[in-house]
């Protein structure tokens, strides 16, 4: 720490508040004003964190879509291999299949065996296992496009109308058990006998990959069950196809899979039946939020296909279009996830390629103006969306994280409450024990009872409330996460905890939620230490800002910028009555 005696002006604090790279570091900044002149003094009483919101984005997304591409695969997989991670309450009723999650506890294993498990790898290594199976999945819709489309060009605008939607580059590289069941749905229809002369062919490898579809994504039994029934009504020998194809390739699997279940939850259990007892048969779903009947018909297809609905509409009349059966179970499960009452985009994600085929047959086979103006609208609006949603909208998650990280790296003992909505960072997966700890709001379903509110409810009806009656636990931690609004709302409370904001992180500028703002306050303890000449002192933190005159500096509560007054009135650096303290 610089003796505060040298620091007679703002540029001197400057100058050895730089680091061995030469970076400034944010630093807490005072002005004295005497009634015989005007004399500037900067103190030195803590370091705050700096964060550019202009970094580097990382090479596979940067932004927060939902909580499951996070705690319902890596962070399971973490607790599993290193001991550390959230389990949520799904996982306590047996609602969803182990076997993604162990997909990627196997490969932090080998990581872990051979020393490559670093916090970025353990990350990203999820990440791009998803994204390369996405990429099979690319390569087989190809195929599959041109086995079923009458013309090379047909297949190249299917392809082209699939992979320029700005959902799927969204979805495609995230650890979401929907963008499993897209590709593995699209790898197992290369098998599937579309063409009346391939009904006898080998066709075990789809019914196997469908079963292991449906293990993984029990909705993904809505699209197999309708290529399935229509296989079995056109083939000669349905009861032979049943026992001799059908059976075999599916029950071991579903055998194995219930065995599985059974030993990761260490007690007798199937998560397909859960999962259909839970979400359909009792209507537990709608504790996630409720939806009308025709969501999906009014925002969800349109938000997710945007201009490929019209090639898609128009394609279906075309008579160059090829089979209807994949419309036919795109239909299907729209049609039965509408009478579900909780509705998502992602949960359409398996049937935008299905859909895209259709697109194929409008661009190829109308030469006109209006043709070539849809493709340019369609490329364009698809790779300005995708760009946005993947590098801008909802990035405050990583963005507050990333700051929390780099605290904990400059060897601070980190320990974080997110005191917002359910799940709104991620967990120990994206920490990766580099943090001490980490306190979230608990939005636990009371399932099988009518529904309460829960502690996430309860901090947003009444925060005041809630941290009066949290007041040890919360002061505990070093760090704070709070979207502004509610900040701005307990600034008196967060005063008195002795916690001041150290960063403002952006986080989106449209909200998905009454409860989100645009920024997070990242808000760090002020704590009070022993000082062996002068007593306590304040070690503070402040809103970083930006001075005119000084750059970027620190900008102290009214309660900070008095304590430290008293100190450096008891270091005898200034007298009481002639000094004033006010801030920048």
């Amino acid at each position: 720490m610089a003796n505060i005696t040298n620091l007679n002006k703002p540029k001197d604090a400057f100058e050895q508040l730089e680091d061995e790279h030469g970076a400034r570091q944010g630093f807490c900044h005072i002005r004295i004003q005497q009634r015989t002149g005007r004399k500037t003094i900067t103190t030195v009483q803590g370091v705050g964190t700096e964060y550019d919101l202009k970094r580097i984005v990382r090479f596979l997304k940067k932004s927060w879509f939902v909580p499951d591409e996070v705690y319902q695969s890596s962070e399971v997989a973490h607790r599993a291999v290193y001991g550390t991670g959230h389990l949520s309450w799904e996982w306590k009723y047996g609602l969803r299949s182990p076997l993604h999650p162990a997909i990627f506890a196997i490969i932090f294993k080998l990581l872990q065996k051979f020393g490559f498990d670093s916090q970025n790898v353990i990350v990203n290594a999820p990440r791009i296992f998803h994204a390369v199976l996405f990429s099979l999945g690319d390569i087989s819709f190809y195929k599959l496009s041109r086995r079923l489309l009458l013309t090379k060009d047909a297949s190249f605008f299917a392809f082209l109308a699939y992979l320029s939607s700005w959902f799927v580059i969204y979805c495609a590289p995230r650890t979401l058990s929907n963008s499993l069941e897209t590709s593995l749905t699209l790898i197992g229809l290369l098998w599937y006998p579309f063409e009346n002369k391939h009904l006898r062919d080998v066709v075990w490898p789809y019914v196997f990959i469908g079963t292991l579809t449906i293990i993984m994504r029990p909705t993904a039994a809505l699209i197999w069950v309708v290529f399935g029934l229509y296989h079995l009504w056109r083939h000669p020998r349905p009861i032979r196809l049943l026992l001799c194809t059908v059976i075999p390739a599916a029950v071991p699997l579903l055998l194995l899979s219930a065995a599985f279940d059974s030993l990761c939850y260490g007690r007798p259990t199937s998560t397909l039946w859960n999962f259909l007892l839970f979400n359909v048969l009792q209507g537990g779903s709608a504790n996630f939020g409720v939806h009308p009947w025709f969501w999906y018909l009014t925002e969800g297809l349109t938000s997710v296909l945007t201009v490929q609905l019209i090639p898609i509409a128009l394609g279906l009349f075309s008579p160059f279009r090829p089979t209807l059966l994949p419309f036919m179970a795109s239909a299907f499960y729209i049609v039965f996830h509408s009478f579900l009452p909780h509705k998502e985009q992602r949960f359409l994600l398996p049937v935008i390629p299905l859909l895209c085929l259709y697109a194929g047959p409008f661009f190829a086979f109308r030469r006109s103006k209006a043709r070539h103006f849809l493709l340019f609208l369609m490329i364009i609006l698809n790779a300005g969306l995708a760009l946005y949603c993947g590098l801008r909208h909802q990035v405050g998650p990583y963005n507050a994280s990333d700051a929390v990280l780099s605290m904990s790296r400059k060897g601070a003992n980190v320990s974080v409450a997110a005191l917002m909505p359910c799940y709104s960072i991620p967990g120990q997966s994206y920490f990766h024990n580099e943090i001490h700890s980490i306190r979230m709001l608990d939005c636990t379903p009371d399932v099988g009872v009518e529904r309460g509110s829960n502690e996430a409810d309860q901090f947003h009806e009444d925060p005041e409330m809630w941290l009066d009656r949290h007041w040890d636990e919360i002061r505990s931690y070093s760090h704070i996460l709070m979207y502004e609004k509610m900040f701005m709302r307990l600034v008196p409370t967060m005063t008195l905890l002795r916690y001041a904001v150290c960063d403002r992180v952006f986080h989106a500028d449209f909200l998905c939620s009454d409860r989100e703002d645009h920024y997070i306050k990242y808000s760090c303890n002020g704590t009070i230490v022993e000082h062996p000449e002068y007593g306590e002192k304040y070690s503070c933190n402040g809103t970083i800002v930006e001075h005119p005159e000084y750059g970027e500096v620190m900008q102290l509560s009214g309660d900070q910028r008095q304590q430290i007054k008293d100190f450096l009135v008891n270091v005898g650096i200034v007298k009481e009555e002639n000094c004033k303290v006010h801030g920048f």
